[in-house]
């Protein structure tokens, strides 16, 4: 595999070319880090370049988003770690946030590409709609999917409701978020939160594996496939709208609750 970027832990992501496969690998998940830090224009202009040259399969390898549950701390916390001033400063960090995740949801939905999120180890589920957002689901065997926000004064973030109940359904979308504080990769691919959970110790290889096969199939089908799924979510824009215009207060009063 080739690469036109070194591994610098400072830049946000890395790119790797195969053939037919281009694999993006995120150096950082901090999101609070990609809104206030402008890591996430380097990506952006990315996905620019991926739809005037889209490639057959682009593999999302751990999408920012899935925080830890440092990170979220931080997240409430500010930046500096010594809180956050008031309840505008606050708001408009929730904010960012979900613009920032609102507008990769956007990009990885608007490419040609057929997007696959990949992901191993610990993933906070309620911060993953970044991985969902792709069109296909690659997690390994070790992963789990952790309710990290359960006694943090948050909602789920960047659409996750709306992604959620699209995949599985209203009900265990609800059992997920309030009553399911982990939940393994093979019970996620059962309920199909997931596509594929790789054999323990081979996430890179199989997930590579899977990726060849599907870049094998008929692009003009793949690329056909996705535009419909994407159709068939069209209200998206709406949902999003309402829930920028709600992230920033709601906030705000939960904080005061604590």
């Amino acid at each position: 595999m080739k690469s036109r970027r070194g591994h610098d832990q400072r830049k946000a992501f890395n790119v790797e070319w195969r053939q037919k496969i281009t694999v993006v690998r995120f150096n950082s998940l901090d999101m609070l880090a990609w809104s206030e830090l402008s890591l996430a224009g380097e990506l952006f202009d990315f996905f620019e370049s991926e739809r005037s040259k889209p490639s057959p399969i682009l593999v999302l390898l751990t999408p920012p988003g899935l925080l830890d549950r440092a990170s979220l701390e931080k997240l409430l916390a500010g930046s500096s770690g010594e809180g956050v001033n008031n309840d505008l400063e606050f708001g408009k960090r929730i904010v960012r946030v979900e613009n920032m995740i609102h507008r990769f949801i956007e990009s990885v939905r608007g490419l040609n590409s057929f997007v696959v999120g990949a992901a191993d180890g610990e993933i906070a589920l309620r911060l993953a709609a970044p991985f969902f957002a792709c069109d296909y689901h690659i997690v390994s065997s070790d992963s789990v999917f952790v309710n990290t926000m359960q006694d943090l004064p948050l909602v789920p973030f960047g659409c996750l409701p709306w992604v959620l109940t699209r995949m599985v359904g209203g009900a265990k979308t609800m059992q997920l978020l309030l009553d399911v504080p982990r939940l393994p990769a093979n019970e996620a691919r059962d309920i199909g939160l997931v596509n594929h959970v790789t054999a323990s110790g081979r996430f890179e290889e199989e997930m590579l594996e899977v990726a060849g096969r599907l870049a094998s199939l008929p692009q003009i089908a793949l690329a056909g496939l996705k535009r419909a799924m994407v159709a068939s979510c069209e209200d998206l824009g709406t949902y999003m709208d309402r829930e920028i215009a709600y992230a920033g207060s709601h906030a705000v009063r939960q904080r005061h609750v604590e």
